[in-house]
C-alpha cells in the first residue's frame, strides 16, 4: 500500500514538474508567452525613442526627443570624400604618400573651418525662415531671407565640388577606385566582395 501511494506521488509530481521545466526552458530561449511580447515590445520601444515619439513607461521616464534637422547644407548630395579620407588614411591598400598626405591635411585644415561657419549660418536663417512663416510674415520679408539662404547653399555646394576635385587631383585613379572600394562605394564595393569570395574558396589570383 505504502509502495503504490509512493509511486503514485511520484508520478503526480512528474506531471507537474516536467511541463514546468518544459516552459522553464522556453523561456530560456525567449520562446514563452510574455517573455515573448517584452521582447517585441522593447525594440519597438527603443525605435520610437530615437524619433522622439515614446510615451512615458510604467516607471514615469521618458526618452529624450532627437534632433530636428535643418536639411542638407547643399543644393545636392556629394560625396563625403575627405571623411573617407580620414578614415582610410593609413591604410596600406590606399598607400597614400607622405606628400600626399601633407597636400590633403593643408586642404582640410582650409576648408573645415569655412564650412562649419556656412553650416552653422545656414542652420540659424534656415530656423528663422521657418519661424517667420509660422507668424505668417509677409512673402517679401520672408524672400529675402530664402534668397540668402540660397547663396550660402551654392557656397556650401561650390566648397565641397572643390574639395572634391582637390582629393581626386592628389590621387592616381587608381587610389581613388581603392578609396571608394574601402568605403563601400559603387562598383568597387562589387569587386571587392567578389575578390573576397574567391579567396574565400582558395582562388585568390584567379582571374
Amino acid at each position: 500500500m505504502i509502495k503504490k501511494l509512493t509511486l503514485t506521488t511520484l508520478a503526480t509530481m512528474a506531471l507537474l514538474f516536467i511541463p514546468a521545466q518544459a516552459e522553464s526552458m522556453k523561456c530560456q530561449a525567449g520562446k514563452c508567452g510574455a517573455g515573448m511580447t517584452a521582447q517585441k515590445a522593447k525594440p519597438k520601444a527603443d525605435s520610437d525613442c530615437k524619433g522622439g515619439n515614446c510615451k512615458a513607461d510604467k516607471q514615469g521616464k521618458t526618452c529624450k526627443k532627437g534632433k530636428k534637422s535643418m536639411g542638407s547644407p547643399l543644393l545636392l548630395p556629394l560625396p563625403s570624400a575627405m571623411r573617407w579620407i580620414e578614415k582610410h588614411k593609413e591604410n596600406t591598400t590606399l598607400a597614400l604618400t607622405a606628400e600626399q598626405k601633407t597636400k590633403l591635411e593643408a586642404q582640410r585644415d582650409k576648408m573645415m573651418p569655412e564650412m562649419m561657419k556656412l553650416k552653422k549660418e545656414i542652420a540659424t536663417l534656415a530656423k528663422k525662415i521657418k519661424v517667420k512663416c509660422r507668424k505668417n510674415v509677409e512673402l517679401n520679408e520672408i524672400q529675402k531671407d530664402v534668397e540668402k539662404l540660397a547663396q550660402l547653399k551654392i557656397q556650401t555646394t561650390m566648397m565641397k565640388m572643390t574639395c572634391l576635385r582637390g582629393i581626386k587631383g592628389t590621387l592616381n585613379k587608381e587610389q581613388w577606385k581603392t578609396l571608394k572600394t574601402l568605403q563601400g562605394v559603387g562598383k568597387g564595393k562589387m569587386k571587392s566582395m567578389k575578390k573576397e569570395m574567391k579567396c574565400q574558396a582558395g582562388k585568390c589570383g584567379a582571374k
